[in-house]
């Protein structure tokens, strides 16, 4: 008997403060509806921009690279290209000040 009670006030405590929030929410629409148009405007635009978001495409070079498969030649064409930037002394000389930036910064820490 008591559990039907206590379910019941519980019940009726929830229903008691949906009613109150909706009063509240309608009363404060009716004093301020800038805000509440603006409340509407930002819900709306966060679920325009979520289903444009899910839509879009991937940009073009990222679905290039899926299509691609790397393979050790792959890797060995790399390798030549970057022995070759490290024949060129411009090229050289940038690696060269960019490590030393970098370990000037982590030896100072």
């Amino acid at each position: 008997m008591q559990d039907s009670d206590v379910e019941d006030s519980t019940f009726q405590l929830v229903v008691d403060q949906l009613e109150e929030l909706v009063v509240t929410i309608i009363e404060e629409i009716r004093e301020r509806p800038g805000i509440a148009l603006a409340v509407v405007a930002g819900v709306v635009g966060a679920m325009i921009g979520s289903w444009l978001a899910r839509r879009k495409q991937p940009p073009a070079p990222v679905r290039a690279a899926r299509g691609t498969t790397r393979t050790a030649g792959d890797a060995a064409d790399l390798a030549r290209l970057a022995l070759r930037l490290l024949q060129n002394p411009i090229v050289r000389a940038i690696l060269v000040a960019a490590l030393e930036r970098q370990l000037r910064s982590r030896l100072a820490r």
